[in-house]
């Protein structure tokens, strides 16, 4: 569904009702990491607050246990009884959902996540966004962390679980710090004091179908912002940055920029760099999770912090803390198919910067097993895909998770594991949930990892089992 605009009227009733207590909140697929804390923010500003979604989940359980009321489908009668004042959707949802379409039909105020989160910024001195392709979520939480070391207690909204098995962590009024995603120009409802570009590659192609689209989106969203820290280390921000009319803290590796990076060491996977500022060095930073990638994420988290007046001491030993979040390269176990590990990684480029960061961590033989996120990704990067994944030992595809897509002829896991074998990968397998341990168990791997953004929860109960 795409965002519908509202008019300044609009706006503000949306900030009356939200700064009412009592008043009734109703979410359509509540069961989101990111819609279910704009929940749980609800419920501390003294709303009622109702939901539906598809599934049970963890998350879902969560907010039942709060006093969210749920209900486990999309129906008119469960809307009709919380008799909402607003109502809120994520973008999964489509226009022919059954609340969404009564509520419309009965003159409630209906607004997307994004424009809730919109809303809610005013409240806060300080906002601080995170935008790019990759890394949104372990950036918000970091900053998250940066931010509590120096004793500013933000008040934190991630896209992955951050405080109490959810994406929600309450704080002061001073500082807001969100994940800003792209999706649908969600981000283009916000105005951020400052906000993080980190890179920016083609995503979404059910939304954007082309690089110059999500470009063009980025560059509005930089332009709305006070302050823009961008990496230049992108080739799509690059071309950006012409574009943008906003204060520019511009980051690369390379000489030439406000600030340069450099790394200095490498532990099994552990990344130091230095950071310098027109070649003033301001420190050196050491990491405590895993991959190159994250100095890069890093690095980003730093120029934010300093530009808002945190010292470099306690930036670096926040970061020397700072272990992860969930389902970002977490370490499940030791198991009967060697190092377990959970991942989000979902697109190729992630992939790729997942299994280099296990290599870099000493592992030889790595098996993957790989839950596709949405049809139209699928065929988009399916060329990408089998490219990244033939890299593997042993690759094993479980059903392409659709999300909010309706499925597309010959876009499957057999057709990637195909590809895959097209290319000298033999262990290559398209499974079944009932078809994964008996095949899994024939690998010879070091590692595993458990890959992809959908619900993967059954491959992680499969290795847990299996705990040496």
């Amino acid at each position: 569904m795409s965002i519908i605009g509202h008019s300044m009227t609009d706006k503000e009733k949306i900030r009356k009702i939200i700064n009412k207590r009592g008043s009734r909140i109703y979410f359509i697929g509540i069961g989101g990491i990111s819609t279910s804390a704009l929940a749980l923010m609800a419920m501390e500003r003294g709303l009622l607050v109702y939901g539906s979604d598809v599934r049970k989940s963890e998350i879902t359980e969560n907010l039942r246990a709060k006093g969210t009321r749920i209900e486990y489908s999309h129906t008119k009668a469960a809307l009709m009884t919380a008799s909402p004042d607003i109502v809120v959707y994520s973008l999964s949802i489509r226009e022919d959902n059954p609340e969404y379409a009564l509520a419309r039909s009965l003159g409630i105020l209906c607004v997307s996540r994004a424009e809730l989160l919109g809303a809610v910024m005013a409240d806060y001195r300080i906002s601080i966004g995170v935008s790019g392709s990759h890394g949104k979520s372990t950036v918000t939480a970091m900053l998250s962390a940066i931010f509590d070391k120096a004793g500013l207690e933000p008040t934190t909204l991630c896209g992955a679980e951050i405080s109490h098995g959810s994406g929600y962590k309450p704080g002061k009024t001073d500082y807001l710090i969100y994940e800003a995603c792209e999706y649908g120009d969600s981000f283009l409802h916000f105005k951020p004091s400052l906000q993080l570009f980190l890179n920016l590659d083609l995503d979404h192609t059910d939304y954007f179908g082309s690089e110059e689209k999500i470009r063009s989106s980025f560059a509005k969203a930089a332009n709305l912002s006070g302050v823009c820290v961008i990496s230049s280390d992108s080739g799509n921000l690059r071309k950006i940055l012409p574009c943008i009319n906003s204060e520019k803290l511009v980051y690369s590796n390379e000489s030439g920029f406000l600030y340069r990076y450099e790394i200095i060491s490498e532990n099994r996977g552990k990344y130091s760099f230095d950071l310098y500022e027109r070649g003033e060095k301001i420190g050196r930073f050491c990491l405590n999770v895993f991959g190159r990638h994250n100095v890069e994420n890093a690095v980003g988290a730093v120029i934010a912090s300093i530009r808002l007046g945190i010292s470099a001491e306690i930036i670096r030993d926040a970061l020397l803390e700072y272990s992860g979040i969930p389902r970002r390269m977490e370490f499940l176990c030791g198991s009967d198919y060697g190092d377990a590990y959970y991942d989000y990684a979902h697109h190729p480029r992630e992939i790729k910067a997942t299994r280099e960061a296990l290599e870099s961590a000493g592992y030889k033989r790595i098996s993957v097993i790989f839950s596709p996120h949405t049809y139209s990704r699928t065929k988009a990067f399916m060329n990408e895909f089998a490219e990244e994944l033939s890299k593997f030992a042993s690759v094993y595809i479980t059903d392409i998770f659709g999300a909010r897509e309706q499925c597309i002829s010959g876009v499957s896991s057999q057709a990637l594991a195909e590809r895959i074998r097209e290319l000298g990968r033999k262990n290559a397998f398209a499974v079944t949930k009932d078809e994964l341990e008996l095949l899994v168990k024939k690998s010879e791997s070091d590692s595993i990892v458990i890959m992809g953004a959908g619900d993967n929860s059954f491959a992680k109960e499969m290795i847990l089992k299996s705990k040496r």
